[in-house]
Parts: C-alpha cells; structure tokens; sequence
C-alpha cells in the first residue's frame, strides 16, 4: 500500500513536473512568455513563467487515472482550469482585476454548489458556542476562498517564497492526515507536495544557481491559493473536521497576516489594494541587507512555527478556540504595527552598518552633486535626531517599539518610497 502511494501519488507527479518544465522551457523561451526584469524586480533575465502550467499539467496527470482519490475530484480540476486558464492569459498579456476576481469567484462557487465544501462552522471563537453561518455560508465562502487565493499569489515576490509557504501549509495538512487515517486527504496532499517540491529545485537559489530558472506566474500562484482552501477546509468542516476552523488560520499565518496588513495599509495611503509596491515583509528583510535564501529561510522558519504552534495547541494540548482566535487577532495587531513601523528602523541599521566600512565612509565624505549619485546613494540619511532615538532605544529590535517616524520620501524617482511608518 505505502509503495502504491509512494509510486501513483509521489513520483509520478515528481517526475511529471520536471518533464513539463523541461518540455516547455524553449517554447516559453521562444514566443515571450516570461517575467521581464523592472525595477521592481530582482531577476536579471527574462524568466520562463511556466512553474504553474507545469504542475497543472502533472497534476492531471496524476489524478485523471486515479479518479476516485478524493470525492468531488472533478469539481476540483474544473475550478483549477477556469484559474489556470485566467492566469496563463494574465501572465501573457496582463488582465484587469475585475476579470481576475470574476474567475476567482467563478471557481469559488464551482466548490461550494458542485463539491458542496464550505465554510460553514466558525467554530466557538468568541466562548457563546459554535457560530453557524447558515445561509451566509456560501458568500462567506466565497469571500475567503479569493482572499486566500491573493493571499498567495502578493507573496509570490521572491525565488522559491510562494512554493515553500505553500509546500509548509501542504505539509501541515499532510501530518494531520496522517495521524488522522485520513487516506484521502493525505493522498492529495502527497500529490500536491511532489509537484511542489520538483518545481522548488528549479525555482530555489540552490546548487550554485544565482537566480530561478523558473517562475510560477499567477497561473501558479492562484492555483496554489484555491487549493490550499480547498483541502484547509475540506480538513476543518464537517462532524469529522481533523481541525478547529481558527486553526486554519494558523497553517496560513504568514500569506494571510502579509496580504491583509499590506493591504489596509495602501488603502490607509489613498491607493488600490491591489497597486504593486515593495513593502511585503520580504522587502524589509532585502533592505535590511539579507540576501535571497536567509530572508526564505527566516519567513519559512516563522511560518513553520506558526503553523506548529496552531496544530499543537488545537490536537494536543486542547487550548479552546477563543483562545486560539483572540492570540491570532493579537498576533494580527502586533504584525501590522511592526510592519507599519519597520521600514524606517531598517534603513537606519543598514545606513549604519554602511557607515562602520572605511571605504563608504569615504564616499560619503566627499561632497558628490545629489543628481551624479547611483541609485543605492540616493538613499535615506537619518538625521541626527533619528539616530539617537535608534541608539536610545537599544537598536533595531527595540527601536521598533518606539513612536512611527514623520512621513519622508525615501529616494528619489523609481527609488523613492514614501514612509508614514
């Protein structure tokens, strides 16, 4: 039985991922469709956007001859193509939003009224027992599933940050079905993880490689968003739910917390919520001048915790939803004040540790005309002022519980960031 599965339900879709990719790589190469370097952007090259079409593809692969892994199977391919075939169209040409939350919806609803998975039991979040939703279940639903799905696609912004966030989620959902005896839920799980993980050895900054030979694109992005939600709650609802409902938002933690924080926080600023910007937290940790893999490894590592720490707690150690939800909404709090505020701190710790080398010293000594500096001098200086609340509040960890800074304009032209922070 374990090798059966170890065969239909791991390497096949392994090794189906990586046949796709190679087979599609020149024809991307080829006719454009890929991810051209900007100034928002860290890679160099165009880079092929076919991680998502690849898995999709494996994924039918794999689970068109095993029709009857999991129920409503047919409903989930069907709500996976409509994604898939926006986000290829998206990718290629660039839609409007309006068409993207149509077929997000679109595919919303093929789960709730075709595979009949939905939100219908908050749990008991505030101690007055289990809140029903009722007839509010579908739009409820509806609401979360595309949140979750943009929640993962605004974290698609770094090599291998999308996949391994979505590979840690899978994982979870993985162990629980396991220790459950949940054949199904796990089968899929496996399914899903292969062909993450073969798309995340060409997508990762590993065995030397300075940059992803492949990109996911939305077509990925979203499909990785919907599926997410459709196993978390598939695990979550029900008389045999594996989890409390506010445990889910745990196993998600850190798409959700960066999507919805960075999200109020342009419409604070008078902007779309969907407006493209360099604010996510993997922003932060770049200008605080980590590189590509620690900043993944630091998110992934908050993520797994996260994630550990919502699972134990609800399986093992029985601590009541309430309390889960309101740590959560703290959790929330605490997440967008510091993120509201880290900007600032993090130029001031690098425009110091820039200060402490001889040879930058020098070059900031000599008086250079604002118009003939590149655009990593044209950087924020911190006034005297600024530097002595740093060093009073005992450095980058402290200072981060000092009061927000004055707004500023960091930079100048395509550099420049606005602070309100």
């Amino acid at each position: 039985m374990i090798m059966h599965m170890l065969l239909n339900f791991f390497l096949t879709p392994l090794f189906a991922t990586l046949v796709f990719i190679a087979g599609l790589y020149p024809f991307a190469v080829k006719i454009g469709f890929t991810d051209k370097p900007c100034h928002r952007k860290q890679h160099k090259t165009p880079t092929p956007l076919i991680g998502g079409l690849a898995i999709y593809l494996a994924l039918l692969v794999t689970l068109l001859p095993n029709i009857n892994i999991q129920p409503n199977q047919i409903a989930f391919i069907s709500a996976i193509t409509l994604l898939v075939g926006v986000g290829l169209v998206d990718d290629y040409k660039s839609l409007g939003v309006k068409v993207r939350l149509v077929a997000q919806i679109a595919a919303a609803l093929i789960m709730t009224e075709y595979a009949d998975i939905k939100i219908e039991n908050l749990g008991n979040l505030f101690g007055f027992g289990a809140i029903h939703l009722g007839i509010f279940a579908v739009p409820f639903t509806v609401f979360a599933v595309v949140g979750g799905i943009n929640a993962f696609n605004m974290i698609d912004g770094m090599d291998g940050l999308a996949g391994s966030l979505t590979l840690i989620s899978i994982a979870s959902l993985a162990a629980l079905s396991w220790t459950s005896h949940d054949a199904t839920l796990f089968s899929y799980c496996l399914i899903f993880g292969a062909c993450i993980v073969a798309f995340l050895s060409l997508n990762l900054r590993i065995f030397g490689r300075p940059n992803a030979k492949v990109f996911l694109g939305d077509t990925g992005s979203t499909m990785f968003g919907f599926s997410v939600c459709w196993l978390a709650i598939s695990a979550s609802q029900g008389g045999h739910g594996l989890i409390a409902p506010s445990t889910v938002l745990w196993i998600i933690a850190l798409p959700l917390l960066d999507s919805v924080c960075i999200m109020l926080r342009r419409l604070v600023k008078g902007r779309s919520p969907f407006a493209p910007d360099r604010e996510h937290l993997h922003h932060i940790f770049t200008v605080a001048g980590y590189g590509n893999n620690a900043t993944l490894l630091i998110i992934l590592a908050l993520s797994l915790g996260l994630s550990v720490v919502g699972i134990t707690a609800d399986r093992y150690l029985g601590v009541p939803e309430l309390v889960l939800f309101g740590l959560f909404m703290l959790l929330f709090v605490g997440y967008y004040w510091l993120m509201s505020h880290a900007w600032k701190v993090m130029k001031i710790s690098r425009y110091i540790e820039d200060m402490k080398k001889p040879d930058r010293r020098a070059a900031t000594s000599q008086s250079i005309p604002r118009e003939q500096r590149s655009g990593r001098d044209r950087r924020y200086a911190p006034s005297k002022q600024d530097l002595e609340n740093y060093y009073k509040a005992g450095g980058f960890m402290a200072a981060l519980l000092r009061q927000p800074f004055p707004k500023k304009e960091v930079g100048t032209g395509i550099n420049a960031v606005e602070t309100s922070y």
